[in-house]
């Protein structure tokens, strides 16, 4: 961390030589994020919120809103994935080392849905979630992002535990901005182009239509090695095995976007207002190669006929060089939020509606059903899955003149209800049936031999899983926030809510802030907050393909539902809600001259935490237990589950710093800092079988404890610049097993800086050319030293939090009428 202070210190005091004259940044500006009192600012406010500006979001060299945030919030984390299944493409966020969907995600201050895939990965910290996804929102269509750092389950329902993430729409009745953009890795693949539009139209006089779109597409990269058992069998003659076997990178995709928020008056004190949005995807990654020297349960040699002798098939035949399933998504996400909103007598009021759904359809190619020999396909649709909901909410404030306290002390109250629905609709008959070669006799031997039975990589959802999964709820709140005292403000606000599957629920908060000088305060915050189970949670089954870092081997792990008998042979039980407490505490400096600096304490404890087991294994013993009771528990290797089993406690600090200089030459300064400290740990575990080594070592060391950020910045006329330094700490990826062995260790991988830059100009009053590469310096991380890795062509960490593409250069034009 010298380094984090030696570049802070640095900066600041060579821009403090220029000038001594400066203005307030982003803490300055009005927030809707955390309060519903109106007019308070983020350095006003008794709870630490960042503000990332459109302008913020343009200088990146990805449009992706994931990648945005990560670079402006250093306590938010988010990973790239390969054969991770629809991971790769809804990519999980964490927030202060949470899942993603403990953080609580809004559009124009209203509850953003869910996104329909329920997060079955390997990656610990958010492995059994069901967030929304924050990818379908197009970066131009913002006009900013507040990110409340303060557990908030009191103020706006469930799911704010870690925070509340208020993406706020542009709303310009005039004006035509478009985008274009070209860039690719260092290494001459990943090549991406995005087009963005956005343009305001009046509606009456007081009014706006304004309306956003994007198209991206985006090219793979490779960064991984050939297989060592593929390379053998290309030494040995095999001329088909493809070069790599298995490609580890980023995936292939494209995307088209679109994002509407409109305003007109409705009388003179009234405003109707509508938003929403479309997008598209499509995408593809590889999952584990199949060796055809490796695999008996996939070339297999099967008799045709029952006659000793007689003809025999293997796909060895179709596929002499064996093959890589690739799997893909398609997924459509829509939204439409309506309302009134005004004020009559001094009350405000809000009413809206609100439907979403999202839906996520698998594909898979270039592989086959093995059970069905011969007459398998080569392509498949595994299955479908979906998420819909309905919101009904209304909304009051009221400023009531107390004649006590120092300003009118603001009155929220209000109601809502929500159903949301989780679908999931089975796929072909082919991706799932087990063929006529899932056991035989052979004739030859007399020995019963067989082949792996669904679409390999993916079986698809059998009609036994399939089912349409619904939960509704109902909520009532009140908040109360006014400052009682001369610099002293009071917040206490408390929230009743009834959910129809597992019950009711009561949560409260209690804030405050002291400014003890025109230049520096104290604010802090106590509440308790809690997460309901999705319906998709409670009801999603799944098989995945895992390696096994001793062998290199494939291991099926199949995820059941809390009900489902096999989980409860192994101790499954109706899911419940997560509970939470959140205390935070800090500091404010709000410094002449525009210097502002933050620093906040927090910890949050989770009681009853929602989240998948660790892989259970299904033993011999276990095996047989099940069969004598009725119980069938297929061809795989191991189960897991969702359940209620572990607490844990995250605790740490942020600090923000932020300076802006004008001076009389004409240039604009601009410096601001920001540093992370996060600590995990599970504190108590209801089943030790659920919460392995490997899940107590990840969910304490799979994100970096420091993370940091410092971005400068320069405007002069027609030129600007903006640098950016990014800090990620070590962190450590663990293994599965009890006792690590030689090929199957846990790593540790070391800290690292990345360096952004971009350089624009004004060619001409409207359009602008800019030039930057991320990753400046093509830094990548820490190789991976286990042979169990190296073993599928990994060279670099799969799970690093910065990827492992190296530097990616891009030029960017815009125009703006």
């Amino acid at each position: 961390m010298g380094a984090f202070t030696f570049m802070l210190l640095g900066g600041t005091a060579s821009a403090q030589e220029a000038s001594e004259d400066g203005a307030r940044d982003n803490q300055a500006e009005i927030i809707v994020t955390g309060t519903r009192r109106a007019g308070i600012t983020a350095v006003e406010s008794a709870r630490p919120v960042d503000i990332v500006s459109s302008d913020t979001l343009s200088r990146q060299g990805s449009s992706n809103i994931n990648d945005a945030l990560k670079t402006a919030v250093p306590s938010l984390n988010v990973q790239k994935f390969v054969a991770q299944d629809g991971s790769a493409f809804v990519r999980p966020f964490s927030l202060r080392g949470l899942p993603p969907d403990q953080t609580l995600v809004l559009v124009n201050n209203k509850r953003r849905h869910r996104s329909a895939l329920v997060q079955i990965t390997n990656q610990p910290l958010a492995a059994g979630a069901q967030g929304a996804d924050l990818s379908v929102i197009p970066s131009i269509a913002i006009k900013s992002i507040e990110v409340l750092r303060d557990g908030a389950a009191a103020q706006y329902g469930s799911d704010a535990i870690a925070g509340v993430i208020n993406f706020r729409l542009k709303d310009a009745s005039e004006g035509l901005e478009l985008v274009a953009r070209y860039g690719q890795y260092y290494e001459g693949d990943g090549e991406d182009y995005t087009v963005q539009a956005n343009a305001g139209l009046p509606l009456t006089a007081d009014g706006f239509f304004n309306i956003s779109g994007e198209y991206v597409r985006s090219k793979p990269t490779s960064r991984g090695a050939q297989r060592p058992d593929a390379q053998a069998l290309i030494d040995a003659g095999n001329t088909a095995v493809p070069v790599p076997a298995q490609r580890w990178g980023n995936v292939n995709s494209e995307a088209a976007r679109l994002f509407i928020n409109a305003e007109v008056a409705t009388g003179d004190d009234a405003t109707a207002y509508l938003f929403g949005n479309y997008s598209w995807s499509t995408g593809d990654t590889e999952f584990f190669y199949r060796n055809p020297a490796a695999r008996p349960d996939v070339f297999g040699s099967v008799p045709l006929t029952n006659v000793p002798g007689g003809p025999r098939f293997s796909f060895a035949t179709q596929f002499p060089g064996g093959f890589t399933p690739v799997f893909g998504t398609e997924i459509k996400d829509l939204s439409l939020a309506g309302g009134l909103k005004g004020e009559t007598r001094g009350l405000n009021y809000d009413f809206s509606a609100i439907i979403a759904q999202n839906s996520i359809q698998y594909k898979l190619s270039n592989t086959i059903n093995p059970s069905l020999g011969p007459d398998s396909p080569t392509s498949f649709r595994p299955g479908k899955v979906a998420q819909r909901e309905t919101q009904f909410h209304a909304d009051f404030s009221y400023p009531w003149e107390t004649g006590v306290f120092a300003e009118p002390l603001n009155i929220a109250f209000g109601a809502e209800f929500r159903r949301e629905t989780f679908e999931i609709t089975a796929g072909d008959v082919a991706s799932y049936i087990a063929g006529p070669y899932a056991r035989v006799i052979d004739p030859d031997t007399g020995q019963p031999i067989g082949l792996a039975v669904g679409s390999s990589g993916f079986p698809g959802y059998d009609p036994s899983t399939a089912g349409t999964f619904s939960r509704s709820n109902w909520a009532a709140y009140v908040d109360l926030e006014g400052d009682v005292a001369r610099g002293l403000t009071l917040g206490l606000a408390g929230r009743f809510e009834d959910f129809s599957d597992f019950g009711s629920t009561f949560n409260w908060k209690a804030s405050g802030r002291y400014e003890i000088t025109d230049w520096f305060a104290l604010r802090g915050s106590v509440s308790t907050g809690f997460r309901a189970p999705t319906p998709g949670q409670s009801n999603i089954s799944d098989v995945a393909t895992n390696v096994d870092l001793n062998s290199g081997g494939l291991l099926l792990t199949a995820t059941r539902p809390p009900t489902d008998p096999v989980a409860q042979f192994y101790g499954a039980r109706p899911l419940d809600r997560e509970k939470s407490k959140n205390i935070a505490a800090g500091v404010v400096f709000d410094l002449p001259g525009g210097w502002v600096f933050t620093v906040d304490y927090f910890n949050i404890k989770v009681e009853d935490r929602i989240a998948l087991t660790s892989r259970i294994p299904i033993t011999a013993a276990d095996r047989a237990a099940m069969l004598s009771q009725g119980i069938d528990p297929g061809d795989v290797q191991s189960v897991r589950f969702f359940g209620n089993f572990f607490d844990t406690k995250t605790e740490g600090v942020d600090a923000v710093f932020s300076k802006n200089w004008r001076l009389d030459s004409g240039l604009n300064l601009g410096l601001t800092a920001s540093l992370n400290y996060t600590k995990n740990r599970i504190t108590n575990v209801r089943d030790p079988r659920a919460v392995d080594r490997e899940r107590r070592i990840e969910i304490s060391a799979f994100n970096p404890k420091w993370r940091g950020n410092i971005t400068a910045s320069a405007e002069s006329g027609p030129f600007s610049a903006q640098l950016r330094a990014s800090y990620y700490g070590k962190w450590t990826d663990a293994v599965p097993n009890a006792v690590p062995t030689p090929n199957a260790f846990d790593q540790t991988f070391d800290a690292q800086w990345l360096v952004d830059l971009e350089v624009s100009y004004d060619l001409t009053e409207n359009f602008r050319l800019a030039v930057g590469a991320d990753n400046l310096f093509d830094v990548y991380p820490d190789k991976d030293l286990r042979p169990g890795q190296t073993l599928n062509g990994i060279v670099y960490p799969q799970f690093s939090p910065f990827g492992f593409s190296g530097g990616f250069w891009y030029a960017r034009g815009t125009m703006k009428f």
